[in-house]
Protein backbone atom coordinates (compact mmCIF):
# COMPACT_ATOMS: atom_id res chain seq x y z
CA UNK A 1 0.00 0.00 0.00
CA UNK A 2 1.31 3.46 -0.93
CA UNK A 3 2.88 5.32 2.04
CA UNK A 4 1.13 8.50 0.92
CA UNK A 5 -2.25 6.89 1.50
CA UNK A 6 -1.12 5.51 4.84
CA UNK A 7 -0.25 9.05 5.94
CA UNK A 8 -3.67 10.27 4.82
CA UNK A 9 -5.25 7.40 6.73
CA UNK A 10 -3.33 8.29 9.90
CA UNK A 11 -4.26 11.97 9.54
CA UNK A 12 -7.96 11.18 9.22
CA UNK A 13 -7.87 8.75 12.16
CA UNK A 14 -6.31 11.44 14.34
CA UNK A 15 -8.70 14.13 13.05
CA UNK A 16 -11.84 12.07 13.64
CA UNK A 17 -10.59 10.92 17.05
CA UNK A 18 -10.00 14.54 18.05
CA UNK A 19 -13.40 15.71 16.75
CA UNK A 20 -15.48 12.94 18.28
CA UNK A 21 -13.42 12.30 21.38
CA UNK A 22 -12.58 8.65 20.72
CA UNK A 23 -9.11 7.17 21.16
CA UNK A 24 -7.10 5.85 18.23
CA UNK A 25 -7.20 2.39 19.78
CA UNK A 26 -10.99 2.42 20.01
CA UNK A 27 -11.38 3.61 16.41
CA UNK A 28 -8.96 0.98 15.18
CA UNK A 29 -10.86 -1.72 17.00
CA UNK A 30 -14.28 -0.43 15.93
CA UNK A 31 -13.46 -0.34 12.21
CA UNK A 32 -11.64 -3.66 12.52
CA UNK A 33 -14.64 -5.34 14.15
CA UNK A 34 -17.08 -3.76 11.72
CA UNK A 35 -15.36 -5.36 8.76
CA UNK A 36 -14.82 -8.65 10.53
CA UNK A 37 -18.48 -8.94 11.56
CA UNK A 38 -19.68 -7.26 8.37
CA UNK A 39 -21.92 -5.07 10.51
CA UNK A 40 -21.46 -1.59 11.97
CA UNK A 41 -24.21 -2.16 14.52
CA UNK A 42 -22.77 -5.50 15.70
CA UNK A 43 -19.36 -3.91 16.14
CA UNK A 44 -20.83 -1.00 18.09
CA UNK A 45 -22.85 -3.37 20.28
CA UNK A 46 -19.82 -5.53 21.08
CA UNK A 47 -17.69 -2.52 22.01
CA UNK A 48 -20.51 -1.10 24.15
CA UNK A 49 -20.82 -4.42 26.01
CA UNK A 50 -17.09 -4.49 26.66
CA UNK A 51 -17.01 -0.90 27.95
CA UNK A 52 -20.34 -0.64 29.79
CA UNK A 53 -19.11 -1.69 33.23
CA UNK A 54 -15.61 -0.28 33.01
CA UNK A 55 -16.61 3.25 31.92
CA UNK A 56 -18.30 5.59 34.38
CA UNK A 57 -19.04 8.35 31.86
CA UNK A 58 -22.07 6.62 30.31
CA UNK A 59 -19.98 5.55 27.35
CA UNK A 60 -22.02 4.85 24.23
CA UNK A 61 -20.84 4.13 20.69
CA UNK A 62 -23.39 4.26 17.89
CA UNK A 63 -23.22 2.34 14.65
CA UNK A 64 -23.54 5.69 12.88
CA UNK A 65 -20.17 6.71 14.39
CA UNK A 66 -18.47 3.73 12.80
CA UNK A 67 -20.34 4.27 9.54
CA UNK A 68 -19.19 7.90 9.48
CA UNK A 69 -15.56 6.94 10.11
CA UNK A 70 -15.64 4.43 7.29
CA UNK A 71 -17.33 6.89 4.93
CA UNK A 72 -14.64 9.47 5.62
CA UNK A 73 -11.92 6.92 5.00
CA UNK A 74 -13.51 5.85 1.73
CA UNK A 75 -13.84 9.44 0.59
CA UNK A 76 -10.07 9.86 0.20
CA UNK A 77 -9.99 7.02 -2.34
CA UNK A 78 -7.28 4.83 -0.83
CA UNK A 79 -9.67 2.05 0.17
CA UNK A 80 -12.17 2.17 -2.70
CA UNK A 81 -14.41 -0.83 -2.32
CA UNK A 82 -12.06 -2.49 0.20
CA UNK A 83 -12.49 -2.89 3.98
CA UNK A 84 -10.17 -1.07 6.33
CA UNK A 85 -9.36 -4.17 8.31
CA UNK A 86 -7.55 -5.36 5.17
CA UNK A 87 -4.42 -3.46 6.10
CA UNK A 88 -3.18 -6.91 7.03
CA UNK A 89 -4.69 -8.48 3.91
CA UNK A 90 -3.03 -5.85 1.69
CA UNK A 91 0.28 -6.44 3.39
CA UNK A 92 0.08 -9.51 5.69
CA UNK A 93 3.79 -9.23 6.46
CA UNK A 94 3.19 -5.88 8.21
CA UNK A 95 4.76 -5.98 11.67
CA UNK A 96 3.03 -4.88 14.86
CA UNK A 97 5.71 -2.21 15.19
CA UNK A 98 4.84 -0.76 11.77
CA UNK A 99 1.09 -0.92 12.47
CA UNK A 100 1.71 0.93 15.71
CA UNK A 101 3.55 3.72 13.91
CA UNK A 102 1.01 3.91 11.08
CA UNK A 103 -2.12 4.05 13.22
CA UNK A 104 -0.80 5.72 16.34
CA UNK A 105 -1.88 2.90 18.64
CA UNK A 106 0.39 1.20 21.16
CA UNK A 107 1.92 -2.13 20.14
CA UNK A 108 0.38 -3.94 23.09
CA UNK A 109 -3.09 -2.64 22.16
CA UNK A 110 -2.75 -3.79 18.54
CA UNK A 111 -1.43 -7.17 19.64
CA UNK A 112 -4.35 -7.61 22.01
CA UNK A 113 -6.91 -6.64 19.34
CA UNK A 114 -5.34 -8.97 16.78
CA UNK A 115 -5.35 -11.88 19.20
CA UNK A 116 -8.92 -11.14 20.26
CA UNK A 117 -9.89 -11.45 16.60
CA UNK A 118 -7.96 -14.68 16.06
CA UNK A 119 -5.05 -13.21 14.09
CA UNK A 120 -1.81 -15.11 14.62
CA UNK A 121 1.63 -14.96 13.07
CA UNK A 122 2.86 -17.77 10.82
CA UNK A 123 6.26 -18.44 9.33
CA UNK A 124 6.44 -18.90 5.56
CA UNK A 125 8.59 -21.62 4.02
CA UNK A 126 11.13 -20.54 1.42
CA UNK A 127 11.39 -22.92 -1.51
CA UNK A 128 11.55 -23.23 -5.28
CA UNK A 129 8.72 -22.96 -7.76
CA UNK A 130 7.77 -26.39 -9.11
CA UNK A 131 7.01 -27.01 -12.77
CA UNK A 132 4.51 -29.74 -13.76
CA UNK A 133 7.33 -32.02 -14.95
CA UNK A 134 9.10 -31.54 -11.60
CA UNK A 135 6.15 -33.06 -9.77
CA UNK A 136 6.22 -36.09 -12.07
CA UNK A 137 9.92 -36.64 -11.38
CA UNK A 138 9.46 -36.15 -7.64
CA UNK A 139 6.82 -38.86 -7.60
CA UNK A 140 9.00 -41.15 -9.71
CA UNK A 141 11.92 -40.84 -7.29
CA UNK A 142 9.77 -41.45 -4.21
CA UNK A 143 8.08 -44.47 -5.80
CA UNK A 144 11.47 -45.86 -6.81
CA UNK A 145 12.71 -45.54 -3.23
CA UNK A 146 9.62 -47.26 -1.82
CA UNK A 147 9.82 -50.08 -4.38
CA UNK A 148 13.24 -51.22 -3.19
CA UNK A 149 13.11 -54.60 -1.48
CA UNK A 150 16.26 -53.99 0.55
CA UNK A 151 15.46 -53.16 4.17
CA UNK A 152 16.46 -49.55 4.98
CA UNK A 153 17.71 -49.10 1.43
CA UNK A 154 17.66 -45.30 1.91
CA UNK A 155 20.55 -45.65 4.37
CA UNK A 156 22.85 -46.73 1.53
CA UNK A 157 22.51 -43.37 -0.25
CA UNK A 158 25.13 -40.64 0.20
CA UNK A 159 23.77 -37.19 -0.57
CA UNK A 160 25.93 -34.35 -1.87
CA UNK A 161 25.39 -30.64 -2.32
CA UNK A 162 27.00 -27.20 -2.20
CA UNK A 163 25.91 -24.28 -0.03
CA UNK A 164 26.90 -20.63 0.18
CA UNK A 165 28.12 -19.07 3.42
CA UNK A 166 28.64 -15.34 3.98
CA UNK A 167 31.00 -13.47 6.29
CA UNK A 168 28.20 -11.15 7.38
CA UNK A 169 25.73 -13.93 8.10
CA UNK A 170 22.48 -14.79 6.39
CA UNK A 171 18.87 -13.63 6.14
CA UNK A 172 17.12 -14.65 9.35
CA UNK A 173 14.00 -16.29 7.95
CA UNK A 174 12.86 -17.12 11.48
CA UNK A 175 11.98 -13.42 11.83
CA UNK A 176 9.55 -13.47 8.89
CA UNK A 177 5.91 -13.82 9.93
CA UNK A 178 2.53 -13.37 8.28
CA UNK A 179 -0.57 -12.23 10.17
CA UNK A 180 -3.84 -14.01 9.36
CA UNK A 181 -6.86 -15.61 11.05
CA UNK A 182 -5.88 -18.96 9.53
CA UNK A 183 -2.49 -20.29 8.48
CA UNK A 184 -2.24 -19.09 4.84
CA UNK A 185 0.38 -21.78 4.12
CA UNK A 186 2.51 -19.18 2.38
CA UNK A 187 5.50 -20.18 0.27
CA UNK A 188 7.95 -17.46 -0.74
CA UNK A 189 10.07 -18.19 -3.79
CA UNK A 190 13.54 -16.71 -3.63
CA UNK A 191 16.60 -16.34 -5.81
CA UNK A 192 20.05 -17.56 -4.85
CA UNK A 193 22.44 -14.93 -6.15
CA UNK A 194 24.74 -13.53 -3.47
CA UNK A 195 28.50 -13.31 -2.90
CA UNK A 196 29.84 -16.65 -1.91
CA UNK A 197 32.12 -18.91 0.04
CA UNK A 198 31.07 -22.37 -1.09
CA UNK A 199 31.01 -25.56 0.96
CA UNK A 200 30.55 -28.97 -0.66
CA UNK A 201 29.60 -31.93 1.53
CA UNK A 202 28.87 -35.65 1.22
CA UNK A 203 26.56 -36.96 3.93
CA UNK A 204 25.03 -40.35 4.66
CA UNK A 205 23.70 -42.43 7.52
CA UNK A 206 27.11 -42.57 9.21
CA UNK A 207 27.61 -38.81 9.09
CA UNK A 208 29.35 -36.14 6.99
CA UNK A 209 32.02 -38.30 5.37
CA UNK A 210 33.56 -35.68 3.06
CA UNK A 211 33.51 -31.90 2.77
CA UNK A 212 35.46 -29.23 0.92
CA UNK A 213 35.53 -25.43 1.16
CA UNK A 214 35.99 -23.18 -1.87
CA UNK A 215 36.56 -19.44 -2.11
CA UNK A 216 35.10 -19.39 -5.61
CA UNK A 217 32.22 -20.94 -7.49
CA UNK A 218 32.39 -24.70 -7.99
CA UNK A 219 32.66 -25.09 -11.76
CA UNK A 220 32.90 -28.25 -13.87
CA UNK A 221 36.67 -28.54 -13.35
CA UNK A 222 36.44 -28.14 -9.59
CA UNK A 223 33.61 -30.64 -9.45
CA UNK A 224 35.61 -33.14 -11.50
CA UNK A 225 38.30 -32.94 -8.82
CA UNK A 226 35.68 -33.51 -6.11
CA UNK A 227 34.49 -36.68 -7.87
CA UNK A 228 37.97 -37.92 -8.75
CA UNK A 229 39.60 -37.32 -5.37
CA UNK A 230 36.66 -37.54 -3.01
CA UNK A 231 33.46 -39.30 -4.02
CA UNK A 232 34.76 -42.13 -6.23
CA UNK A 233 37.66 -43.20 -3.95
CA UNK A 234 35.36 -43.14 -0.91
CA UNK A 235 32.71 -45.37 -2.47
CA UNK A 236 35.05 -47.79 -4.27
CA UNK A 237 37.19 -48.37 -1.18
CA UNK A 238 34.12 -49.36 0.81
CA UNK A 239 33.71 -52.44 -1.43
CA UNK A 240 29.95 -52.34 -1.00
CA UNK A 241 28.08 -52.34 -4.30
CA UNK A 242 24.91 -51.24 -2.53
CA UNK A 243 26.28 -47.77 -1.75
CA UNK A 244 24.84 -45.07 -3.98
CA UNK A 245 25.95 -41.50 -4.67
CA UNK A 246 23.41 -38.68 -5.17
CA UNK A 247 23.89 -35.29 -6.78
CA UNK A 248 21.46 -32.67 -8.07
CA UNK A 249 21.27 -31.36 -11.62
CA UNK A 250 23.50 -28.28 -11.30
CA UNK A 251 25.42 -27.43 -14.48
CA UNK A 252 28.89 -28.49 -13.17
CA UNK A 253 27.42 -31.84 -12.13
CA UNK A 254 25.86 -32.37 -15.54
CA UNK A 255 29.03 -31.56 -17.51
CA UNK A 256 29.76 -34.34 -20.01
CA UNK A 257 33.15 -35.19 -18.52
CA UNK A 258 31.66 -35.55 -15.05
CA UNK A 259 28.77 -37.72 -16.23
CA UNK A 260 31.27 -39.92 -18.07
CA UNK A 261 33.46 -40.11 -14.97
CA UNK A 262 30.55 -41.31 -12.86
CA UNK A 263 29.40 -43.84 -15.45
CA UNK A 264 32.92 -45.26 -15.78
CA UNK A 265 33.51 -45.64 -12.05
CA UNK A 266 30.06 -45.89 -10.46
CA UNK A 267 27.90 -47.42 -13.17
CA UNK A 268 24.29 -47.71 -11.96
CA UNK A 269 25.38 -46.49 -8.54
CA UNK A 270 24.61 -42.80 -8.79
CA UNK A 271 21.43 -40.70 -8.72
CA UNK A 272 21.22 -37.47 -10.68
CA UNK A 273 20.46 -35.72 -13.90
CA UNK A 274 21.34 -38.07 -16.78
CA UNK A 275 21.65 -41.11 -14.53
CA UNK A 276 20.78 -44.58 -15.82
CA UNK A 277 19.65 -45.58 -12.32
CA UNK A 278 17.14 -42.83 -11.45
CA UNK A 279 17.12 -39.10 -12.12
CA UNK A 280 17.16 -36.71 -9.21
CA UNK A 281 14.00 -34.55 -9.31
CA UNK A 282 14.92 -30.89 -9.91
CA UNK A 283 13.98 -28.19 -7.38
CA UNK A 284 13.50 -30.70 -4.58
CA UNK A 285 15.40 -29.47 -1.49
CA UNK A 286 12.66 -31.00 0.67
CA UNK A 287 13.84 -34.47 -0.41
CA UNK A 288 17.55 -34.21 0.35
CA UNK A 289 19.07 -34.23 3.80
CA UNK A 290 21.54 -31.53 2.75
CA UNK A 291 18.76 -28.99 2.35
CA UNK A 292 16.14 -30.06 4.86
CA UNK A 293 18.72 -30.62 7.61
CA UNK A 294 22.44 -30.10 7.04
CA UNK A 295 22.75 -26.55 5.73
CA UNK A 296 20.16 -25.04 8.04
CA UNK A 297 21.64 -26.69 11.11
CA UNK A 298 25.21 -25.84 10.10
CA UNK A 299 24.49 -22.17 9.40
CA UNK A 300 22.78 -21.73 12.76
CA UNK A 301 25.92 -23.08 14.44
CA UNK A 302 28.45 -21.28 12.24
CA UNK A 303 26.85 -17.85 12.59
CA UNK A 304 26.86 -18.13 16.36
CA UNK A 305 30.64 -17.56 16.08
CA UNK A 306 32.24 -14.14 15.98
CA UNK A 307 33.20 -14.07 12.29
CA UNK A 308 35.32 -11.18 11.03
CA UNK A 309 37.03 -12.61 7.96
CA UNK A 310 37.21 -15.65 5.68
CA UNK A 311 39.65 -17.36 8.01
CA UNK A 312 37.16 -17.15 10.87
CA UNK A 313 34.39 -18.42 8.62
CA UNK A 314 36.41 -21.42 7.41
CA UNK A 315 37.41 -22.29 10.96
CA UNK A 316 33.81 -22.10 12.17
CA UNK A 317 32.52 -24.24 9.30
CA UNK A 318 35.18 -26.90 9.86
CA UNK A 319 34.67 -26.99 13.62
CA UNK A 320 30.90 -27.26 13.40
CA UNK A 321 30.59 -29.70 10.51
CA UNK A 322 32.75 -32.32 12.25
CA UNK A 323 30.81 -31.83 15.49
CA UNK A 324 27.32 -32.65 14.23
CA UNK A 325 25.95 -35.44 16.45
CA UNK A 326 25.83 -38.76 14.60
CA UNK A 327 22.45 -39.69 16.06
CA UNK A 328 20.99 -36.45 14.78
CA UNK A 329 22.20 -37.24 11.26
CA UNK A 330 20.82 -40.79 11.41
CA UNK A 331 17.42 -39.45 12.40
CA UNK A 332 17.53 -36.92 9.56
CA UNK A 333 18.44 -39.60 7.01
CA UNK A 334 15.57 -41.83 8.13
CA UNK A 335 13.26 -38.84 7.78
CA UNK A 336 13.50 -39.11 3.98
CA UNK A 337 11.00 -41.98 3.94
CA UNK A 338 8.38 -39.92 5.76
CA UNK A 339 9.01 -37.09 3.34
CA UNK A 340 8.66 -39.33 0.31
CA UNK A 341 5.40 -40.66 1.67
CA UNK A 342 4.10 -37.11 2.14
CA UNK A 343 5.32 -36.13 -1.33
CA UNK A 344 3.32 -38.96 -2.89
CA UNK A 345 0.31 -38.01 -0.80
CA UNK A 346 0.46 -34.50 -2.32
CA UNK A 347 0.96 -35.82 -5.86
CA UNK A 348 4.53 -34.53 -6.08
CA UNK A 349 3.69 -30.99 -4.95
CA UNK A 350 5.12 -29.01 -2.02
CA UNK A 351 4.37 -30.82 1.24
CA UNK A 352 6.57 -29.38 4.00
CA UNK A 353 3.80 -27.06 5.18
CA UNK A 354 1.77 -30.14 6.06
CA UNK A 355 4.38 -32.23 7.84
CA UNK A 356 3.27 -33.07 11.36
CA UNK A 357 5.68 -33.17 14.29
CA UNK A 358 6.57 -36.77 13.60
CA UNK A 359 7.88 -35.81 10.17
CA UNK A 360 10.09 -32.86 11.19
Amino acid sequence: MNDYYFKLFIFIVYAIAWIYGHSNALMFKAVFLSEKLNSDSSAAAQINRENYKSNSNNFKLYFTDIKRWKKNLLSIGCFLGRPKSEILDDDPETSIRRLSVMIGVGKSVIQRILHENNYNHYKPIYTNKLLPIDKVKRKAFCEWLFDKDEFNFHRYIYYSDEAVFHINGHVNKHDVFIWATQNPNTIIEESNTRQRLTVWALIGYEGVVKFQIFESTVNADAYEEILDNGVIPFLTKRKNAKLIFQQDGASPHFATKNIDLLNENLANRWIGRGSNLIEWPPRSPDLTICDYFLWGYLKEKVYSHNIKNLGDLKHAITAEIISIPKEMIKKAVDNIMKRCNKCLEFDGDHFELFLDNSCD
